[in-house]
């Protein structure tokens, strides 16, 4: 009969399990900041423009100026970056022939 070593067995574990949980929410920040909405115009009286196109404008020209903010687009390229980074990172721990 074998021994278990349950404390290996149960870091083993939480160690997996943040690791997912770690790049998938990275993945998902990253796709997050690629969503990030332009911010609204501005008129010439110094109200907003409405967020969303009128009834009437949906078959116009989309505006290719107002495009995601220079910002969310690093941070969605930095967070895609790091999930790469630790799958890779996790690939070299699991295959000795890596570090061998």
């Amino acid at each position: 009969m074998s021994d278990v070593n349950w404390m290996a067995f149960v870091t083993v574990f939480g160690t997996s399990l943040f690791a997912a949980v770690f790049v998938v929410a990275l993945y998902s920040l990253g796709i997050r900041f690629l969503a990030t909405p332009p911010r609204p115009a501005r008129r010439p009286d110094g109200s907003l423009e409405p967020v969303g196109p009128d009834r009437d404008d949906e078959d116009d020209d989309i505006d290719e100026e107002a495009g995601r903010p220079l910002w969310a687009t690093i941070a969605a390229r930095a967070c895609f970056g790091a999930s790469v980074i630790a799958v890779l990172f996790g690939i070299y721990l699991i295959v000795p022939a890596l570090h061998g």
